[in-house]
């Protein structure tokens, strides 16, 4: 088994052909994706539901929605969500408008779209973004708080106000909750209100495309080209994640996720 560094960060854990996944330590499994916010997994045997849900569990419990433990994220010829739709999907972190912030995300590529292009799963560790941040630009950021409202259609919905700052619950480092804002990609589905909490529209609008505008520049921003047999671990509360709108034959794209309390 081999271990290198995935830039702009994480690990990637490579085992010999049709290695199990059941062979992987847990403690250290779980130390490396807290101290690296992703772990990418190549060259282990793929696995059905169930034994996803047995690796997953080894870390917590699961989480369950509408739909069981495990969300298929396909596309869909009438989506009721974007997740399910062809366009972009927001930075954002799971979670938000549910009863439990979920540790971890387990994910599974069971068809990938690299050579066709788009559909690329966006990341942005929220911890090395806000280490790297001036201190008058992490100053102007600290003590906002945002509201986010959006129709539940699929397996989430609701309003919730977030600090967008705060420290992470099993690090305590500082990491920054965000669902960004201004996708015109989802205008029509199910979009998310967002705005600053005690700040005119005007004000907080220039607000938000500034994080806005911050995350997609920062060298912390990694887009994941997906390759069938893929497995992805994600720090939850440290990483926020989206996708880019898809391209060409990129539609056969078909993932398998598990949220891990």
């Amino acid at each position: 088994m081999n271990t290198v560094a995935n830039e702009p960060f994480g690990l990637i854990i490579q085992a010999e052909e049709n290695g199990s996944l059941f062979s992987l330590d847990k403690d250290q499994i779980e130390k490396s994706l807290l101290d690296n916010g992703l772990l990418l997994l190549r060259n282990f045997s793929p696995t059905d539901n169930e034994q996803m849900c047995t690796f997953a569990s080894q870390f917590g419990d699961l989480m369950k929605w509408d739909f069981g433990y495990v969300l298929e994220l396909q596309i869909r010829q009438e989506p009721e969500n974007h997740i399910f739709s062809q366009g972009r999907v927001e930075l954002h972190w799971d979670g938000a408008f549910a009863h439990a912030v979920p540790r971890f995300n387990f994910f599974q590529c069971i068809e990938g779209s690299a050579e066709s292009g788009g559909g690329e799963t966006t990341f942005l560790n929220t911890v090395k973004f806000l280490e790297s941040l001036p201190a008058d630009q992490l100053e102007q950021l600290q003590d906002l708080v945002i509201r986010y409202e959006t129709e539940k259609k699929a397996h989430y919905g609701g309003s919730v106000e977030a600090p967008l700052i705060s420290h992470h619950p099993l690090t305590n480092k500082l990491r920054m909750q965000f669902i960004e804002p201004f996708n015109e990609d989802n205008v029509e589905v199910n979009p998310v209100i967002t705005e600053v909490v005690g700040k005119d529209k005007e004000e907080g609008d220039n607000l938000l495309r500034l994080i806005n505008q911050l995350c997609y520049q920062s060298r912390y921003f990694y887009d994941h080209q997906w390759i069938k047999g893929d497995y992805l671990m994600v720090d939850n509360h440290s990483l926020l994640h989206g996708r880019r709108r898809f391209e060409g034959h990129g539609l056969s794209r078909s993932l398998k996720r598990i949220h891990i309390l």
